[in-house]
């Protein structure tokens, strides 16, 4: 079997033979009459006329019979039997069909006709080289199937695994049915920044750079300008949202990746309660748009979006699935040995709310399969939601939670200067105790929040989990175009 090195230099030769003949081996310029599918479509019409049409494509199979070729191009849309005569192409044949490889792309030129096995097929009149490709596609040396190489070598994996193109194409039907929902609602999508002075807006662990040009640190957001778009609130805007890219500094699994696809959304003279009702009409809409039902299949277990969703408190979820009441336990030290019973990895920097978060992340939140959502966290996880009248240790928080995924997180958002101002400070103590994964102070907010805020409720909503969740797809790197890899030198045979 011949080597990667060998089969290229095959090509290389190849390629030297359609230069010689004075032939441009890579073109500028390309013409397409028809897509594969709409020739298809339109073959009566087309052939009946005998008329001339230009398909465009990449070579994806190769049936050499002496003078007679067949081949097949596939372009975005779908595949196309060409058929080619010696003494129909004339010296094209010679210089090109007779050169061609697996992977080279082509502009065919001729009239459609049906095989007698029925096959709608194109038989050329003029063929004409678009790029000649000097590496053979993966499943003619030794396939495609490393994990690590799909991902290193993405445009082969889209290339070779439909289903993975067709994940990228889903994704994109996503993104765009929440951004037209959330435009129909009366929502205005802004841009926020991406670099900051202070990392805020979520408990997380920022990446830092450096601007040369004012000589100061910056972070590279963690969210999407949560506080920001909370300004725009105090600047008299109602409804507000940006789909974009956040980056954490953080560990890497299949639900966690260092830059991240975010909406958020902020609306003002809203509660938590209103948002929950909002998340009821926004997911059915959505599945209803992409799959038009509302079940999909997830690792084999049946997802049903049919609202309405139930609602459980974070101490009923501790109630029902470990028989801990933490209202029991309002501190870390009484706190601490309860969770040891339960087998739960202590991080001693963490604080009460962190601890129990993180044993509600091993114990609880893998049982949650279908669509409910989780309220009412404990103040010391969400120092920008606004805290329950009835009992000041909880907030008004939810999370929509699906197959033990957090798929939203929202607020009933915090409008009072004072107490936001404590929330920073008590931050801050947790960030000197070592946690690493604290909300930065931001003074300027406070100064915002002191101006006047509505009262307003905010979603994020991570898509790259949502889009794994509806494609069934179980990491996140299946579903970004191109993950962030650790650099490696590319495979040589």
């Amino acid at each position: 079997m011949a080597t990667l090195q060998e089969l290229r230099q095959q090509r290389i030769e190849k390629l030297n033979k359609i230069q010689a003949a004075g032939i441009a081996p890579y073109p500028s310029v390309a013409t397409r009459t028809h897509t594969v599918e709409e020739a298809k479509e339109n073959y009566t019409i087309l052939s009946n006329n005998e008329q001339v049409i230009t398909v465009t494509g990449r070579v994806m199979s190769l049936r050499g019979h002496g003078k007679t070729v067949f081949f097949d191009v596939e372009d975005f849309f779908g595949k196309l039997q060409c058929y080619a005569k010696a003494d129909a192409l004339g010296e094209s044949f010679t210089s090109i069909i007779e050169n061609l490889d697996i992977g080279d792309f082509l502009e065919a030129t001729g009239v459609l006709f049906t095989t007698k096995l029925g096959e709608i097929t194109l038989k050329l009149s003029a063929a004409k080289l678009l790029a000649k490709s000097l590496r053979p596609l993966p499943e003619k040396w030794h396939g495609l199937q490393d994990v690590e190489k799909r991902y290193r070598q993405r445009y082969l994996d889209f290339l070779v695994n439909k289903d993975v193109r067709e994940k990228m194409i889903t994704r994109n039907k996503i993104i765009r049915a929440i951004r037209e929902y959330l435009h129909c609602q009366g929502f205005i999508e802004i841009d926020f920044p991406v670099l900051e002075t202070e990392a805020s807006g979520a408990l997380a662990k920022p990446f830092k750079t450096h601007i040369n040009a004012y000589d100061m640190d910056l972070y590279l957001r963690i969210c999407m300008g949560e506080l920001w778009q909370k300004r725009m609130m105090v600047g008299g805007f109602e409804k507000v949202f940006e789909i974009g890219r956040a980056f954490r500094n953080e560990g890497v699994d299949h639900q966690h990746n260092p830059e991240f696809t975010l909406l958020e959304y902020y609306w003002a003279y809203a509660d938590y309660e209103k948002n929950m009702q909002f998340h009821e009409a926004l997911f059915p809409h959505l599945l209803k748009t992409i799959f038009g039902k509302l079940e999909i299949e997830y690792d084999g277990k049946t997802i049903d979006f049919t609202p309405p969703y139930p609602r459980k408190s974070f101490r009923d979820l501790f109630l029902e699935h470990v028989s801990l009441d933490i209202e029991q336990f309002p501190n870390k030290e009484s706190l601490i040995p309860e969770l040891q019973k339960l087998k739960v990895k202590i991080e001693p920097k963490a604080g009460w709310g962190k601890l129990l978060d993180n044993a509600y992340k091993d114990l609880i939140r893998p049982k949650l399969i279908q669509p409910m959502f989780l309220i009412d966290h404990p103040l010391e996880l969400s120092p920008l939601a606004k805290k329950k009248p009835e009992n000041p240790l909880y907030v008004e928080r939810f999370q929509l939670l699906i197959n033990g995924f957090e798929i939203s997180n929202s607020y009933t958002e915090l409008n009072d200067p004072f107490d936001q101002e404590e929330r920073f400070a008590e931050q801050t103590k947790l960030a000197d105790a070592g946690d690493d994964e604290t909300m930065q102070y931001d003074k300027d907010f406070i100064t915002a929040l002191e101006h006047g805020m509505p009262p307003t409720t905010g979603t994020g909503i991570g898509i790259d989990r949502l889009v794994a969740l509806l494609t069934d797809s179980h990491s996140l790197r299946e579903v970004i175009a191109f993950p962030l890899m650790k650099p490696s030198p590319i495979e040589q045979e």
